[in-house]
């Protein structure tokens, strides 16, 4: 007789370690589809994981009778971590995207039936847990999810940008857009969709909360060093990160100028910058110390003049309320930037390699940073798509903002740019992959355009 092991087939992770044991003789191109299949299968079991906690999760309903109190834990999380080794976080995760895709428990929220593209993409494999959870939250916010569910919906949030917009093609700009970035700018991303559900009163509301939470405090430690602490709203803290951003990217040229190694650490270096912004407040007599820096906040003309909608400040991923930017900006004598005008001559064709002032500002305020990978434009350098030397122009449309490390990495690894729409499109050369796929670039992996919604709906 057979045994049920063997009529199943093989284990398909035998076939996963055998190439994990020959990895060193694998191509880089080998390699990575290594790793994708191992992540591929992980996300398998991730799925069959969430799928038995979600039943888990029934069974630990209230009282003292259930699944979880009887094994001495205080909720069906608490045992799911103590199982696996891993976080209560990370095991309600689980729990969240087995009952949305199930859609059986009395808790569960009707994502499964709400959300029909983003089950889809998750049962495929395609996104993780952590993402699927974070996407699956802000999304339930549409009041398109909200009447599915029998939920109250606030009247202004239906006219918010996104919230004007069916669900249905939300969610597919959104998803689509997940499954091709790492966490970190699937964050962001949620971020700026939640800014587009908020309406303008809350958003503002929602701000003064976080103004009145700030704090910060000094103290001496029995060693003799000085603790900072600190816990500040975005535009508290955002003429201090660009004072600090400034120092290291400015201590990172002097370093790559004299073909030297800047010994300290990303966490030293802070640690200088704030020694030297305080003797900067104090009246040092090189006040600059050849370090300038600029707070950029940036707003459509359109929202200014209306009060609604949102800003953004460099480095700062949370959209700010305009109304809050139209408040403060002045006592924090920050001059926002207002998208839309262009009041200072911009291109200079091929007779000048260094773009200006003014086109490095044009350039930042449509790439908001490293097109690459979003780094903010306090790290990044205009380059040309084309180079100068081969014909290229000193013009904003053959400008482009690229980081440090992104930048030395396409001059030498001559991956190739191309506009696309609004955005940016990078070709890697066929060394890194034969098939040359474009890759999209930062802005149009992580933010969402209402008015490019309306037009493919």
């Amino acid at each position: 007789m057979t045994s049920t092991a063997a009529s199943a087939g093989p284990d398909p992770l035998d076939a996963l370690r055998a190439r994990v044991e020959t990895a060193g003789a694998l191509t880089d191109w080998d390699l990575v589809a290594l790793i994708s299949d191992s992540v591929a299968r992980r996300r398998e079991s991730d799925l069959i994981l969430a799928a038995a906690v979600a039943e888990a999760g029934r069974r630990s309903g209230p009282g003292a009778g259930g699944l979880a109190r009887r094994r001495g834990f205080s909720g069906v999380d608490q045992l799911v971590a103590g199982i696996t080794g891993g976080t209560v976080a990370e095991a309600e995760r689980l729990r969240i995207l087995g009952s949305s895709l199930d859609g059986r428990a009395d808790d569960s929220p009707s994502g499964a039936s709400v959300l029909p593209y983003l089950a889809v993409t998750a049962r495929e494999g395609r996104i993780s847990p952590d993402a699927f959870v974070l996407i699956h939250g802000v999304l339930m916010q549409h009041p398109d999810a909200r009447d599915a569910d029998g939920l109250p919906v606030d009247a202004a949030v239906r006219e918010t940008p996104l919230g004007s917009l069916p669900l249905e093609r939300v969610e597919r700009m959104v998803v689509d857009k997940a499954v091709t970035i790492p966490l970190r700018s699937v964050r962001s991303l949620v971020r700026r969709i939640e800014a587009g559900l908020t309406p303008p009163r809350v958003a503002e509301d929602r701000y003064d909360e976080l103004h009145a939470l700030r704090q910060a405090s000094i103290r001496e430690e029995s060693n003799g060093m000085i603790r900072l602490s600190a816990l500040l709203d975005p535009l508290t803290a955002a003429p201090l990160m660009a004072a600090v951003d400034g120092y290291m990217k400015h201590a990172y040229r002097a370093a790559v100028e004299h073909d030297a190694v800047d010994g300290r650490t990303p966490g030293q270096l802070r640690a200088d910058a704030l020694g030297w912004l305080g003797r900067h407040a104090n009246g040092c007599e090189r006040p600059h110390d050849a370090v300038k820096t600029t707070v950029v906040v940036r707003l459509s003309l359109t929202d200014l003049e209306s009060g609604q909608g949102h800003g953004a400040i460099d480095g700062i991923d949370r959209p700010i309320p305009i109304g809050v930017l139209r408040r403060q900006a002045a006592d924090a004598e920050i001059i926002p930037t207002v998208l839309g005008t262009r009041s200072e001559v911009l291109d200079q064709g091929a007779a000048k390699r260094f773009f200006t002032p003014g086109q490095r500002r044009a350039i930042a305020e449509r790439d908001r940073g490293c097109a690459k990978c979003g780094l903010p434009p306090a790290y990044c350098d205009t380059h040309h798509v084309r180079e100068w030397q081969h014909g290229g122009r000193t013009d904003v449309d053959d400008g482009i903002m690229l980081c440090v490390r992104h930048h030395h990495m396409i001059h030498r690894e001559r991956w190739r740019i191309r506009r696309r729409g609004t955005g940016w499109q990078f070709i890697p050369p066929a060394s890194v992959d034969p098939r040359q796929e474009p890759i999209p670039g930062h802005l149009e992996r992580t933010t969402m355009d209402p008015e490019e919604l309306r037009e493919t709906g």
